[in-house]
């Protein structure tokens, strides 16, 4: 087995540490992970100038032979896709993939409620399902059109948006005949990245440790409930 390189630290489910993981997954790069919320709460309470980089929550990234590491979402894709050779040359490209990978962290924001601060209500739950999710793959598909991902080059932003809309319909199943209609080619390139070989035996091996957990908490079990309500409605 590969000595590794990087170290990945985030909470025991997929949700946004995916974002991170699955690209080393992608390039079957050999990276440890660190899942033990007391390890974790403990590093995040440490003093900021005895932190490996300052930073508030995971996930965390690790570079074990340079001894460099990142907090946020969007600086470790930035920073793990040029070592991964997943980030495009011409510099505009480059900032649309950026871009991409912003849109994904908004729509997180989103569905769990700006980090769990409020529980979803039904009448805030029928709007996000029915108008603003939508409207969302919306943008997807449309940056799937105009190029920015889907080409045969693959890039990081290809990545964030399995990561995101991948992970969204393995952990939450109702909502896959929803990207399925308001967004095929999307979903049929979610579907086609989660066949890659390497990819596909890293999620099995986290379904395998975490089941369907998707953000974690009483934000998860109240979308949980409100897609609930959603099916009954609907039968």
């Amino acid at each position: 087995m590969a000595e590794a390189r990087y170290r990945v630290t985030y909470w025991p489910t997929a949700f946004r540490g995916c974002f991170v993981s699955y690209l080393l997954a992608y390039r079957d790069v050999a990276f440890v992970e660190e899942e033990d919320p007391e390890k974790i709460a403990y590093r995040m309470a440490l003093p900021t100038e005895d932190q490996p980089v300052p930073w508030i929550g995971p996930p965390l990234l690790e570079d074990l032979k340079t001894g460099r590491a990142l907090s946020q979402v969007p600086a470790i894709a930035l920073y793990l896709s040029r070592a991964l050779d997943l980030q495009p040359d011409d510099p505009y490209h480059l900032a649309r993939c950026l871009k991409i990978q912003m849109d994904c962290n908004d729509v997180l924001m989103e569905i769990c409620r700006y980090n769990g601060t409020m529980m979803w209500e039904r009448e805030a739950w029928s709007f996000f399902r029915s108008e603003r999710l939508p409207r969302w793959m919306d943008v997807f598909e449309q940056e799937l059109d105009q190029g920015t991902i889907g080409k045969p080059r693959m890039n990081f932003a290809d990545i964030a948006v399995f990561a995101l809309f991948g992970n969204m319909v393995r952990c939450l199943p109702d909502l896959a005949s929803d990207l399925a209609r308001q967004a095929p080619r999307l979903c049929a390139q979610c579907l086609e990245i989660g066949s890659a070989p390497s990819v596909a035996a890293y999620v099995a091996e986290q379904e395998k440790k975490f089941g369907l957990s998707y953000c974690g908490g009483q934000i998860e079990q109240s979308i949980r409930d409100q897609l609930r309500l959603d099916a009954k409605a609907s039968s």
